[in-house]
């Protein structure tokens, strides 16, 4: 029986030879309708489907991925693969791949022969033969319902093959196989395969790494017992039975692992600013920074969430921004939200330059939250107290003043004014604010990109009025080292905090909620942010612009102790004194809604009518008649649903003051 099987093996191999050659002949021309690419085109169209955020000195930060079809990463270079990872490829796919011209003969009449006869298949494509399917859809294996290693398929491939290594090199063919071969899910080349699964580059892979990722290519999305016996078999034939075991316990533990992107330290500044796959975008982000204000805001203790915002003075460039503490949480930098006193200084800012008040000037403070000091029924409280100590009313009596003044003047900073003109902000545009503060009032854009060019400046506050308020706002660092930072601080409950303020140099604005004392903490990252910021050179005080002088100023009476004050040149005085006592309506405030649905249950129910500083004989008026029995300071009336107009009238009939009000209450 041998000697029978021998001749008909040697003759089918033979009538196989003439069949080949007879084949090629007739299908050689057929390959012309499927071009070769140039190398460098190909290289170039392999787009990654990632993008990348850079610091300002081109290192990247962040990656965010664009492209869902495919998760592919930058080319690269043969000479940046590590050998372990050749070694491994070439035995797996092509052992003969630096001797034949783009196929091997030998394994391709083998395939051939035992295709005919055996139903389980076996292949013999080279490495130029897969690299030509993948480089033309039309030739890939199984195309058009064919069946997998079709020996139509083989022939298109093979004279591809033969075409594709006319015109490339053996090492432009390895480096562009790599780059682009399919490897588990869809991860496509070597760099998306190495990261995802290993978090290595191709050029750190070692030998278990790249006998995984070689048995990959036959079978991308095999179980991972799978891979690391077949992985085994591999490691057999390359003379390293050793790494059989390591390599199982590699399958086991990286192979279906969820991909992280490479770089992650900005993820919602990517999310703003990236748009397209393959973009390396250069920001204004200072890599240092960030890695702090992330590092600050991730301390124990701070809560549950922290967003963080620091802007150069100078440039209004943004050099650290952390939009939260997780990449998938919502972006807090961007989200509007109250804040309160933290508007303050511009109210003040406005009202100085309109020479309305001084930092020495009083104003009126309601006695609720304080001890009295004087006869009188109101306290008296300076300009610089009133601001320094965020008191709510007399800055509320100066917006009125100022009426839709501080709305326009907002509007110059992109700012919408809110609910009776002030605005819900979010930590950008609070930072941009406070850096006018520390550049004279100019406000300035803050920019991204430092390609993006000058930006117009926009007056906000006279330099004079924009260093009055900075004045005002300096502290020393809670340390006691007297470090000049403006701090500013605005908590609507005790799990919510945001921080704002400036040196010279740096705008630092933080918001952080979930902590019972998120002000504490917040107090604590802030200072220790700045302090930070300036390891290198200790802040400076505000230089005081010409327009402004100084001059010792006396209280009378002595409700503060005499000082020296700044004041806009032509405003300066040498004593200050409560303004003239004013007829006013204490209640209802003016604009207020009063609810008296409680008269439903309460037939006796009253709202009182409340003046101050009121003449003898006074009187009021409500919506043009008089209330009966209204003479004196207080008066009872029974509340009707509706709107009305209350006025307090002298003896003489002249309107002291007057207020419009609603009412909220059962129809009668």
């Amino acid at each position: 029986m041998p000697r029978l099987r021998l001749p008909l093996v040697l003759l089918l191999t033979a009538r196989s030879r003439v069949l080949l050659v007879l084949l090629w002949c007739l299908a050689g021309p057929a390959w012309a309708v499927h071009p070769i690419p140039a190398f460098a085109e190909v290289r170039a169209g392999a787009r990654p489907s990632v993008a990348v955020l850079l610091a300002r000195d081109g290192t990247p930060i962040s990656e965010r991925r664009l492209d869902m079809t495919v998760r592919r990463l930058e080319w690269v270079g043969l000479n940046s693969l590590s050998p372990a990872l050749k070694e491994a490829l070439l035995a797996a796919e092509d052992k003969r791949f630096f001797e034949h011209s783009g196929v091997d003969w030998r394994a391709f009449a083998g395939s051939l022969w035992h295709n005919l006869w055996y139903e389980r298949k076996r292949g013999a494509s080279t490495l130029s033969m897969q690299l030509a399917g993948l480089l033309d859809p039309e030739l890939a294996l199984g195309r058009s319902g064919m069946p997998r290693r079709s020996i139509g398929q083989k022939w298109d491939q093979a004279f591809a093959a033969q075409a594709l290594e006319a015109r490339w090199t053996k090492e432009q063919i390895l480096e562009a196989y790599l780059n682009l071969a399919p490897f588990r899910s869809d991860l496509q080349g070597v760099h998306a395969a190495s990261r995802a699964l290993f978090n290595k580059t191709p050029a750190e892979l070692g030998r278990p790494e790249a006998l995984i990722l070689a048995v990959l290519l036959r079978g991308p999305n095999a179980r991972p017992e799978v891979v690391g016996r077949r992985a085994c078999v591999l490691a057999e034939r390359v003379g390293a039975p050793a790494a059989c075991a390591q390599v199982q316990r590699l399958a086991q533990s990286s192979l279906d692992r969820p991909a992280a992107p490479r770089w992650d330290m900005a993820p919602h500044a990517a999310r703003l600013l990236l748009t397209h796959p393959g973009e390396r975008l250069v920001t204004t982000l200072d890599g240092e920074l960030q890695r702090s204000l992330l590092a600050a805001l991730r301390k124990p203790g701070v809560g549950e969430q922290a967003a963080g915002v620091v802007v150069d003075n100078l440039s209004g460039d943004i050099l650290a921004y952390v939009g939260a503490l997780d990449g998938a949480q919502t972006d807090q930098a961007q989200a509007p939200r109250p804040v309160g006193s933290l508007i303050q200084p511009f109210v003040y800012g406005l009202a100085i330059e309109r020479r309305l008040v001084t930092a020495a000037s009083f104003l009126e403070e309601p006695l609720a939250n304080h001890a009295p000091t004087t006869p009188d029924e109101r306290m008296w409280v300076s300009v610089r107290r009133a601001l320094a100590e965020s008191m709510s009313d007399p800055a509320a009596n100066l917006m009125r003043l100022l009426g839709e003044g501080l709305v326009e003047r907002l509007r110059l900073a992109e700012v919408e004014g809110g609910r009776g003109g002030v605005p819900d902000l979010g930590l950008m545009q609070l930072a941009g604010l406070y850096r006018s503060l520390a550049s004279g009032g100019q406000w300035l854009l803050p920019r991204w990109l430092p390609a993006s060019g000058e930006r117009p400046a926009r007056r906000l506050l006279r330099p004079e009025a924009a260093f009055i308020v900075s004045d005002v706002l300096v502290e020393p660092d809670e340390d006691g080292a007297g470090l000049p930072f403006v701090y500013r601080q605005f908590s609507p409950d005790a799990r919510d905090s945001v921080t704002v303020g400036f040196s010279e140099r740096y705008t630092l604005a933080l918001w952080i909620s979930g902590s019972r004392s998120s002000a504490l903490v917040a107090g604590q990252v802030w200072h220790e942010m700045m302090r930070g910021l300036h390891r290198a050179a200790p802040p400076l005080r505000p230089v005081p612009p010409p327009g402004v002088v100084s001059s010792l100023v006396v209280f009378e009476p002595p409700l503060e102790n005499a000082r020296r004050e700044w004041f806009v040149r032509g405003t300066e005085t040498d004593r200050v004194s409560p303004p003239r006592s004013l007829a006013r309506i204490s209640h209802p405030l003016n604009g207020v809604l009063v609810d008296a649905m409680a008269i439903v249950d309460d037939p006796g129910f009253r709202v009182m009518l409340d003046a101050v500083h009121a003449p003898p004989g006074a009187w009021w008026r409500l919506n043009g008649e008089r209330l009966a029995g209204s003479n004196g300071l207080r008066t009872a009336w029974r509340p009707v649903a509706g709107r009305h107009v209350l006025e307090l009238v002298s003896l003489e009939g002249v309107v002291l003051d007057s207020v419009i009000f609603a009412v909220r209450a059962p129809l009668e």
